[in-house]
């Protein structure tokens, strides 16, 4: 049992590497690291409205946050402003350039991880499948 628990990881995480370097790829082609392309994905989807938030959804320091959001800012993705009722907060938000980039950015990705989806080996599109869930995911969130 446990040679095929050893398995099933060692095929998991050759999965995860490949996701990694389609994230590369994709973030490649766009001209942004895969922490820009992280940050642009994450104000898309779930328009944090703090740094603090970003920061949080990114599993990064502040001071590396406050350098993607800069960046961004440059070349016109993210807008900044004071919080509506607490001055102290800012507020982040996508321009439409960066609404545009970030769902072009979605939809390569879309497509890219459907192709290597059908690219894979059966084995590993079961481990997919199989693999158990931990307990928050078998939980719906209400």
């Amino acid at each position: 049992m446990e040679d095929n628990s050893a398995q099933t990881g060692a095929g998991i995480a050759d999965l995860l590497l490949k996701c990694h370097q389609l994230e590369r790829e994709l973030a490649g082609s766009a001209d942004l690291s895969v922490d820009e392309f992280h940050c642009l994905s994450q104000l898309y989807l779930r328009a944090p409205s703090s740094a603090k938030e970003l920061c949080d959804l990114l599993g990064v320091h502040p001071s590396r946050a406050s350098k993607l959001l800069n960046d961004l800012e440059k070349r016109g993705y993210v807008a900044r402003a004071l919080g509506l009722s607490d001055k102290r907060r800012e507020r982040i938000t996508l321009t439409s350039e960066g609404v545009v980039a970030a769902r072009s950015l979605l939809q390569s990705s879309a497509i890219s991880a459907r192709h290597m989806a059908a690219s894979l080996p059966s084995t590993s599109v079961r481990l997919l499948v199989s693999t158990p869930a931990s307990p928050e995911e078998q939980t719906p969130v209400t």
